[in-house]
Formats: C-alpha cells, structure tokens, sequence
C-alpha cells in the first residue's frame, strides 16, 4: 500500500499493490493510453477518505504524478531508460536515470499573481484581462485522442474565449504551466562516449504503462503454473498480490528445473 498526496487537487490517496485481475487488464490493453490508466485506477486506487472517486476529473499532472508514484510503488523509485547518441557516426548506447522523487518535487505547481479563481467551480481567471481557463483533464485526454487537431479542440475545452491572440495565449499557457506543470518533458543526458548532448522525451504515462504491462504479460504462465500446480482456480490465483503470485510461480520454476 502506499500512501499519495495529489500535487494540483490535494487530494489524498491509496494505492493498493496490482493482482492479477491488473496484469490482465494490462497484458490485453491494445493500447497504452488515458483509458488504459483511468480503468487500472478504477481498481487500485481509492480516495484516503473512502469517498467516491471518478479519476477522470483529475488534471493531467495530478493523473500522471498518481502514474508515477504506481511505477515507485511497483518497481522502486529509480527509473532508467536507454536510447542512442544521435551524434553522426556514434550511435552509443546511452542511459537516462532519475529519481521519480525528485523529478516530482522538481515540477511542484506556485502560485502567480496574475490568476485569481473565477466564480465557476474549477476555473480561474486572469486579473488584467477577461479570459478564464481550467486544467486540462484526463477526461479532456481521452476526448482528444483521436480528433484532427488536439490542441485546437483542447484549447476550445479549456479556454473561453478560445481565439486568443498567440501572445495572450501565451499567457494563459503559462499561467497553467504554473499552476499545474507538465510532467512530460525532454530530459538531457551527455552521451559517455562522444561527449554529445542527448535528449530523450520522458511521458509518464506511456512509460509507466508500458512497463507495466511488459511484466504483466507473464500472468498467463503464471496462471498456468499455479493452477497446473496447485490445482487452484483461475479467479483464486487472478487475487493474488503480483509479487506473492510472481514468487510461487518462480518456485515452481525451481522445482521442475532441478527435477
């Protein structure tokens, strides 16, 4: 279990460790997407209070930072991802690694000055001009996913009015990097070999799903062993905690190697 604190919202939540009924979800996703992560929500995490929660509503950065303390839970809080020196003639294999702790602290929200709440519920408006704007949500990612322009259908969602001049969209822009800042960024590295820099876009979604589903397309097997085994059911084994099911299933490995 662990215990977060959302960064825009406040809110506190629960996270329980994923079973198997989440590696299932995971392994048969055909996409790792806002969807995918809303629905593994759904069943491992609730509010600390015990109230309802349609985590649909959470802003991006609340829903990312919510992914990325599932990732801490599940694999540690050190993340590492490879790419390769663009450099011409290079092409060296190059590690990123990171704290998650510290990426989230980094890219805690501050307030401005020039934004005050607007009377609606969930929006705010800025003080030198009339222009009020709310927090893309996940809900607004999933929306989106599929249309022509994203980011014109989204700036209609979230802007009023949408038709900004760039300079004061920049503003706006701004002002909600502020409020609410992206947890999806390029991060630099040097490359050990030539001395290059190198850049890598991290997104925490698509990371942290595509971890997890890399882990969880074992369930199977781990299905197979268990019931092979034990003669257990399907929906007992689907139950069990991963690691506790992970743990069995390599015991069984064991035995019949050493068989």
């Amino acid at each position: 279990m662990m215990n977060v604190r959302l960064p825009i919202s406040g809110l506190e939540v629960t996270l329980r460790q994923l079973r198997g009924v989440e590696d299932v979800l995971l392994a048969e996703a055909t996409r790792c997407d806002t969807y995918l992560a809303v629905a593994l929500l759904d069943k491992i995490a609730r509010l600390a209070n015990g109230a309802a929660m349609q985590w649909e509503i959470l802003s991006v950065t609340d829903l990312d930072g919510l992914l990325l303390r599932i990732r801490q839970m599940v694999f540690g809080d050190r993340v590492r991802a490879d790419t390769h020196c663009p450099a011409i003639g290079c092409n060296s294999k190059v590690e990123v690694a990171f704290s998650i702790e510290e990426y989230v602290d980094y890219y805690q929200p501050h307030p401005i000055v020039e934004v005050e709440s607007a009377p609606e519920s969930g929006w705010f408006q800025m003080k030198a001009v009339p222009i009020v704007f709310r927090l893309p949500t996940a809900a607004d990612r999933i929306a989106i996913a599929f249309v022509p322009d994203p980011v014109r259908e989204l700036r209609q969602c979230c802007i009023r009015p949408s038709d900004l001049s760039v300079q004061l969209l920049q503003q706006v822009e701004e002002a909600m990097e502020a409020i609410a800042p992206s947890l999806c960024n390029p991060l630099q590295g040097i490359c050990p070999e030539c001395g290059a820099a190198v850049e890598v876009y991290f997104d925490p979604q698509q990371f942290t799903l595509l971890e997890l589903r890399q882990q969880a397309v074992s369930i199977y097997e781990e299905v197979h062993l268990l019931a092979t085994q034990y003669q257990w059911t399907e929906a007992a084994i689907l139950r069990l905690p991963r690691d506790r099911r992970r743990q069995y299933a390599e015991r069984i490995r064991q035995q019949r190697r050493l068989a």
